[in-house]
């Protein structure tokens, strides 16, 4: 659903400040700094670089992100694609690939992750283990947070092409987000949206009740 936008500062000097995001800006949003974080910083670079992209104040760029994974909350950071917007969707197959399309040149581009750039590492899986299941001492979590910190700075040293195929985009740019008008549910009598509805027995319904009534 698309949102009317009011802008209560001058827009030019907003956007300046949202291009010059870093990767500070997206630990601050997502929580913690962590190598998924540092992955979707990067993969937002490259993208930035291949197709010319600024911070996105509407829908002028769009992802595709086939993972849930904390990469997607720097590329929302970084790239201004969220949810809300319309601009950001979530195909979660468990693979780390990113399609980007420039609204504004017709370009896109699916970046997939190197399948060999992750080099196995069986003391930091051990140890992630340990401190996940809070079995682990002081001394190991202190080796944890020692080796994940190692691993964040060696994926922000690199360059996206180093860790990202350039691959063609399996879909074609999703459409720009509608405004859709609500209905009432017969069955639960909340308001949904009607897009969002299905047809049983002749009458329109929430998916909810469609399934579980």
């Amino acid at each position: 659903m698309k949102c009317v936008i009011f802008l209560f500062m001058n827009s030019d000097t907003m956007l300046k400040d949202f291009s010059k995001r870093n990767y500070d800006d997206a630990i601050a949003f997502h929580g913690h700094s962590c190598g998924g974080l540092a992955l979707g910083y990067v993969v937002s670079l490259y993208a930035r670089e291949l197709l010319d992209l600024d911070y996105s104040e509407d829908e002028e760029i769009v992802v595709i992100t086939e993972t849930d994974s904390c990469t997607v909350d720097a590329i929302q950071t970084i790239l201004g694609t969220t949810a809300g917007k319309g601009n950001l969707f979530v195909n979660n197959w468990g693979k780390n690939a990113f399609t980007f399309y420039n609204r504004k040149t017709g370009k896109a581009v699916r970046l997939m992750m190197r399948p060999d750039f992750f080099k196995p590492s069986p003391e930091l899986d051990a140890l992630r283990e340990k401190v996940f299941s809070e079995t682990a001492t002081e001394e190991e979590i202190s080796k944890y947070h020692a080796l994940s910190d190692q691993r964040v700075n060696d994926i922000l040293s690199t360059h996206g092409s180093q860790i990202y195929d350039i691959k063609e985009p399996q879909q074609p740019v999703p459409e720009k987000a509608k405004i859709f008008s609500n209905i009432i549910c017969p069955i639960c009598n909340e308001s949904v949206g009607v897009a969002r509805c299905v047809e049983k027995d002749g009458q329109k319904i929430c998916q909810f009740c469609a399934q579980n009534k």
